[in-house]
């Protein structure tokens, strides 16, 4: 199939997979055994021209409801049972400086192992004249969601290490880098704050930049998390955030001696992590 005509034929799938309608005019976008229901939810938004409400409510409780219009999201209207909304629900618009707050509201509502299902609703305020917001296309990209992925085109080969890459050959660096240099172009930016690595990073300049945001700003929440995995407090720990064989993508965590890495992974290869870190540990 001709790429350019990808995007084209995913949004016809789109518009003729039947719904599954539930109570309240709601109809189900993403089923409990999805992997990625995020990626439902942002497709959802994508297929709205037209300026609408949309109201989206997770299995699990939480719920939003959005006003989009051209395929951006330009407001947060509700959200039940999600902190850390107050910034986005007193925006008349949301701007850049409110992506990433959205987007952890939109991981909210979207738990991966419940059901997510929207309702559409006529727009208030007359939202559907305004024509800034957050394009969903932006969103997309930060979370490294395809949007005009086809049903069934994740491949299903399990993963390997390139030829050149293996994990006997010699590494350079100290063992945070060394693990991050073992999944060669599979690793596909990748950043260390801290420790003899301090300042390591490859990929493209966009992504590195955004894991470098997010170490500065939630780099002790992370690493308090990776404390309840370590042995001890500060302890050498790695692990894979969000990986989906479907979307193909997961984050990478690792600590060890002081320093913190954060990288996006190719979701199958993210089976190799074990192999990876030991191997790292190993010639430390």
């Amino acid at each position: 199939m001709n790429k350019a005509i990808i995007p084209i034929v995913a949004r016809l799938q789109a518009l003729q997979t039947a719904s599954h309608v539930v109570s309240g005019r709601m109809r189900t976008i993403a089923e409990g055994s999805d992997r990625q229901p995020l990626a439902a939810l942002l497709r959802e938004v994508n297929e709205t021209v037209l300026g609408r409400t949309l109201a989206f409510a997770s299995g699990a409780g939480p719920q939003v409801t959005l006003e989009v219009a051209g395929r951006r999201v330009l407001r947060l209207v509700a959200a039940e049972g999600i902190a850390g909304a107050d910034a986005c629900l007193a925006a008349h618009t949301l701007d850049d400086g409110h992506k990433d707050d959205l987007i952890r509201i939109l991981q909210a509502v979207t738990p991966r192992g419940h059901p997510v299902s929207v309702g559409s609703h006529p727009i208030g305020r007359g939202g559907d004249e305004v024509s800034v917001g957050l394009p969903v296309a932006l969103l997309a990209d930060l979370l490294l969601i395809d949007l005009d992925a086809l049903p069934g085109s994740a491949g299903s080969t399990p993963a390997s290490l390139p030829d050149n890459q293996a994990l006997d050959m010699p590494l350079t660096g100290a063992m945070l880098q060394r693990f991050a240099l073992q999944f060669g172009p599979s690793l596909m930016a990748w950043l260390i704050i801290g420790g003899d690595d301090d300042g390591a990073f490859a990929g493209p300049d966009e992504m590195v930049s955004h894991l470098g945001g997010f170490l500065d700003n939630e780099g002790a929440a992370l690493s308090a998390q990776l404390d309840r995995l370590a042995t001890h407090p500060g302890g050498a720990v790695s692990l894979m955030l969000g990986a989906s064989l479907l979307e193909g993508h997961g984050t990478l965590c690792a600590r060890q001696g002081g320093g913190l890495l954060l990288g996006l992974l190719e979701g199958e290869t993210a089976q190799l992590l074990p192999r990876a870190w030991a191997t790292a540990l190993a010639k430390g």
